[in-house]
């Protein structure tokens, strides 16, 4: 019983991060891969 409210505690807790935080970090990501797919474009320009 203890362990059921803790781990209801730990799933509510990581659906408000994700909630607060998700998009943020979906649109970081989708820069980094944007940015990677540009440092490809010119290594293979410079071969």
């Amino acid at each position: 019983m203890e362990q059921d409210i803790a781990f209801g505690r730990c799933v509510d807790f990581l659906a408000r991060m994700i909630e607060k935080y998700g998009q943020e970090l979906l649109d970081e990501i989708n820069a980094n891969t944007d940015e990677g797919a540009d440092d490809r474009t010119e290594n293979a320009e410079s071969a």
